[in-house]
């Protein structure tokens, strides 16, 4: 401990006499670049902190870019799906308007065949009215030769 102690004290009193014997003009300008230096190591300091903030700024645009392109390609696919819906309800709406056309135009043959037959009965009704009507008005007029009457 004693060695140490005397250690200590031979290392600071070299010290003292070495700086002592470091002339002012050397000393200072020794100072002055030494606060250089400081001035440098300082502006340094600042500079990186600006661009670790900055950095960091464009590291939070970066991770908002990511979550708003998730977020599109999410809506994309949202899309894509009801595209495929809508177009499989285009398709089923096509195909049932197909069949509305189809039996749009069985039910146009099924009118004209009604119209065809209310003409057919309408004449037939009216015929057989003619045909009772003479006979009706003329019950004491002698047959004709064949039994046919005419009209």
């Amino acid at each position: 401990m004693r060695s140490l102690w005397f250690a200590m004290a031979t290392a600071v009193a070299w010290l003292a006499t070495g700086c002592a014997r470091i002339p002012p003009e050397r000393l200072e300008a020794q100072v002055l670049e030494t606060l250089h230096w400081q001035r440098q190591y300082e502006a340094e300091r600042e500079r990186m902190e600006s661009v670790a903030v900055k950095l960091a700024a464009l590291e939070a645009a970066i991770e908002r870019l990511k979550q708003e392109r998730a977020e599109a390609e999410q809506g994309r696919a949202a899309l894509m799906e009801e595209l495929a819906r809508t177009e499989a309800d285009r398709h089923a709406l096509e195909e049932h308007n197909t069949q509305l056309l189809a039996r749009e135009r069985e039910l146009n043959e099924l009118r004209e065949m009604h119209e065809q037959l209310s003409d057919v009965f309408y004449e037939s009704a009216l015929e057989r009215a003619r045909r009772r009507l003479p006979s009706a008005r003329q019950p004491d007029a002698p047959a004709a030769g064949d039994g046919t009457a005419a009209p």
